[in-house]
């Protein structure tokens, strides 16, 4: 057995632990480097923009199942929702988005303005057809949708991949 003397003893309990300056600067620096994540963040996109990210996904994926289930879809805008229909005999509807935190909205389709106003009010009188086609071999009709919010302008068009794209405008 090994005999331990006090003075050896003490020495032991008193190097044992931190001090309460090495913890301080520890938390100072976890605190410091907090900071600097936190101010390094994205910030969030305004609710229109991820509004108009949602809307591009959406006509992207239309476009995208008419050509693999070779079924034509339509898109109808109202002032203040956009319908996707499916065709299949007739024109069945497969989603409705809500446009939210748009302040003006115009439609061009084959370089010819449509007046929406007039298009609701004859829409609540009879079945009308939808205004931009996707067909099954990926062709889009030609359309220019532009929305406008509190500070920026969006606008959503097909390329010559018949891909949607979306543009910003300030």
């Amino acid at each position: 057995m090994a005999v331990i003397s006090k003075r050896s003893e003490k020495r032991h309990i008193k190097e044992a632990g931190f001090t309460l300056v090495e913890v301080l600067c520890v938390l100072a620096l976890l605190g410091l480097t907090a900071g600097l994540v936190v101010l390094n963040l994205p910030k969030p996109a305004p609710p229109i923009e991820a509004e108009m990210q949602k809307l591009t996904g959406l006509l992207n994926l239309a476009v995208r199942q008419s050509v693999i289930d070779g079924k034509s879809r339509g898109v109808d805008v109202t002032q203040t929702q956009l319908e996707i229909y499916g065709y299949d005999g007739e024109w069945t509807l497969e989603h409705q988005q809500e446009f939210v935190d748009v302040n003006e909205l115009e439609l061009t389709v084959d370089g010819q303005e449509v007046n929406l106003k007039s298009r609701d009010r004859r829409k609540e009188k009879e079945a009308l057809p939808p205004l931009i086609y996707f067909d099954a071999v990926g062709n889009v009709t030609p359309f220019l949708l532009s929305l406008e919010g509190e500070q920026q302008s969006y606008s959503l068009a097909p390329d010559e991949r018949g891909r949607v794209v979306l543009e910003t405008e300030k």
